[in-house]
């Protein structure tokens, strides 16, 4: 891999990483001055402009009562007064009063906000909050999630992002915020609170719902494609693994962060998305590592796979038979799961990149940054580090640097096509058998390159007819050349008048040689399509005065009537896109064979009209000669074609004038064919485009 492919990988990891951080951020970005943070639950901000300095995260210490002698959430029930840091899990974070905490139960947060007097309404934006509560502002409730419960009978888990909006007309604001977790591993406030005017945290709230779509619909786009690729071609196991890796990653992100999922199937309950959401990490794990082993089953052997297998199939038995409570507890062992085998994709593709495996350098860059991403997130929802998640935005790099892969073996194959191209160039001029033996080859090994192989098989076919052709009509002039030779060579001709009129036909067949092979030369460039048409638009009026100009004279002075009508007149307005100069080799075919077979007084006439209906042009060259023999008129385009009847070999020509003509014409887009006419003679029929008006 080179320096520039590496260094354009990094800048896209860079790219997409500042872009999460920052999109994620929940801070006042446009904040020149301190944030403020609560101190003894109360969090001054009496000096914060909502306009200038934005929204506020509420972090710090809010006072907290936690549960002690449980019976209803009332003045009855006995708290413990202390200071808890917020954001915070319980059980990793402790109350002021040095009390453990327990990772169930149900605890009271307070938090007084010092402010301005408010025209405006404030926003206040809670997180998924684990895993029930209930927020009072100045002691009403403004809402609830699930049902905050002293114990877990009465307690109904339900987590989803929400805003609150709340008006401000004093200088302080209460809030009360009781959380009640007996369902789950972890109980608390995992992320920020932020405060700001509507405004700001609408935008906030439109951004990240943004962000999470975009890397959503991306993900589940590019799970659906592969896995399209993979119903196409079964072989390809690794683009079902890649499918599967993107749709669960997709799934775990909709029910997380802004919940999309939970919004979209309103009765899906919490229970259910928590199981879902485990099992969505155990697949995705699973299918990731699946994939990279079938990719290099050479350095990931596939006994790993096969263990990887198995503990991702006990895992999701047991979030499917046990209770979230039980099972979200063993939130680590899942942690271990995907690390060791994240390290062992990590190890085979460091080895397979020291083998220069193609796309190996890619693939590992790939999933370091994915590994990274996977770290930050054990390390969020383990409490022990405060951030975003970014494992979407490490997958959508494995993507990136997946395309690159798929871009450096598309490059790899065109140049690969190319190199065999020039090969078959070579393979032409060899025997006809080795050409197909090697055509055979290219089938088998190629089939994907339609393209390639029907311009080989023409290729083939133009020299095994140019062979043939050549051996036909080549030999009779050669021979007599040879001939003539051996009878100047051997003295038989000695008389000076005989000797020049012998050079005399030898210069005559060496220039019909030279005719034929321009005629050869010509006919072969015309069937590969390789000529290059110069194409100007005519009127008809113009056409035939041209065709007028360049040949009545000469057929005048050969004793035929000759003739170039429109027919109607009303053809006068109309036009052909054509090549003149090429067309003039049409006619001039057709004139000349036609003047051949019409005797001394006959007439040769051109007609031209024009069909509307079809937007055609249609051309008649009539002759009043022989005509042509019924059985001679479905092959006279064919090269070569001459039969000793009407129109008799000796009467001169190399055969290939009209398969000359016939090409001319289908490269303009039309067709030209022959027939007798009943008043005698031969006519042929061109028919061409009209031009559009």
């Amino acid at each position: 891999m080179s320096r520039n492919a590496l260094s354009a990988s990094w800048r896209v990891l860079a790219i997409l990483v500042l872009w999460a951080v920052s999109s994620g951020c929940t801070a006042s970005a446009q904040a020149d001055k301190p944030i403020p943070k609560a101190e003894n639950g109360i969090i001054d901000l009496s000096s914060w402009s909502w306009k200038k300095d934005g929204i506020v995260p509420l972090n710090g210490e809010w006072s907290f009562e936690w549960l002690i002698a449980p019976t209803k959430l009332d003045g009855e029930t006995s708290f413990e007064g202390s200071t808890l840091e917020v954001p915070g899990i319980w059980g990793n974070t402790n109350p002021s009063n040095e009390t453990e905490l327990k990772r169930q139960g149900c605890g009271k947060y307070g938090l007084t906000i010092l402010h301005k007097k408010q025209k405006e309404m404030l926003a206040i934006r809670l997180p998924n909050i684990s895993t029930a509560y209930q927020l009072l502002i100045d002691g009403k409730i403004e809402l609830t999630r699930g049902i905050a419960g002293l114990n877990g009978g009465d307690t109904v888990p339900y987590q989803l992002p929400a805003t609150v909006y709340f008006n401000a007309n004093d200088n302080r604001t209460d809030l009360e915020l009781i959380v009640a977790n007996f369902d789950h591993r972890d109980g608390g406030i995992r992320t920020e609170i932020v405060i700001g005017n509507v405004d700001h945290i609408q935008k906030l709230q439109t951004k990240h719902a943004a962000q999470e779509l975009i890397v959503l619909g991306c993900l589940i786009m590019i799970g659906f494609y592969h896995m399209g690729l993979y119903i196409v071609r079964r072989k390809e196991v690794a683009n079902f693994m890649f499918s599967i890796l993107c749709l669960f990653v997709g799934i775990r992100m909709g029910l997380m962060g802004e919940g999309y999922v939970l919004q979209w199937i309103d009765v899906m309950t919490w229970e259910f998305a928590t199981r879902l959401e485990y099992i969505s990490i155990v697949t995705a794990g699973w299918a990731g590592f699946a994939f990279f082993q079938s990719m290099y089953s050479c350095e990931i052997k596939r006994i790993w796979y096969k263990l990887s297998s198995w503990i991702a199939a006990l895992l999701i038995i047991s979030v499917l038979l046990l209770k979230p409570i039980t099972f979200t507890s063993w939130l680590p062992v899942f942690q271990v799961y995907i690390l060791i085998f994240s390290a062992k994709a990590l190890v085979g593709l460091v080895l397979s990149a020291h083998r220069k495996r193609e796309g190996a350098w890619l693939s590992l860059i790939g999933v370091a940054g994915l590994v990274l991403t996977i770290v930050n997130d054990m390390l969020i929802y383990n409490g022990w580090w405060i951030s975003i998640d970014l494992l979407p935005f490490g997958l959508l790099f494995l993507i990136v640097m997946n395309s690159f892969i798929i871009s450096l073996r598309f490059s790899l194959t065109y140049e690969r096509a190319e190199q065999m191209s020039s090969e078959l160039t070579e393979w032409n001029n060899s025997l006809e058998q080795k050409i197909e033996e090697r055509t055979e080859e290219l089938q088998r090994s190629y089939q994907t390159l339609e393209e390639a192989k029907v311009e080989l098989e023409r290729m083939e076919q133009s020299r095994t007819q140019l062979v043939s052709n050549i051996s036909h009509d080549l030999r009779t002039p050669i021979t007599l050349l040879q001939g003539y030779m051996e009878a100047l060579k051997d003295n038989v001709i000695s008389e000076p008048a005989q000797r020049d009129n012998t050079i005399k036909l030898m210069l005559s067949k060496v220039e019909g040689l030279n005719s034929l092979i321009q005629d050869l030369f010509d006919i072969s460039v015309l069937e590969a399509k390789k000529v290059e048409l110069t194409l100007e638009n005519i009127p008809l009026a113009d056409w035939k005065e041209r065709l007028t100009e360049q040949y009545e004279m000469e057929m005048q002075s050969k004793g035929i009537d000759f003739s170039c009508a429109l027919a109607p007149e009303e053809t006068l307005s109309e036009s052909v896109t054509i090549d003149v100069l090429r067309m003039d080799r049409v006619f001039a075919n057709l004139l000349y064979n036609a003047v051949r077979y019409t005797p001394n007084g006959g007439t040769i006439r051109i007609t031209m009209s024009t069909d509307s209906v079809h937007s055609q042009v249609e051309v008649l060259v009539e002759d009043s000669g022989a005509g042509i023999e019924p059985g001679d008129l479905p092959h006279i385009f064919d090269r070569f074609y001459k039969k000793d009847k009407s129109r008799h070999s000796s009467s001169g020509g190399s055969g290939l004038g009209l398969s000359i003509a016939k090409e001319i014409v289908e490269l303009h887009g039309g067709t030209i064919s022959a027939f007798n006419p009943q008043e005698g003679g031969s006519a042929f029929r061109i028919l061409l485009p009209m031009t559009a008006k």
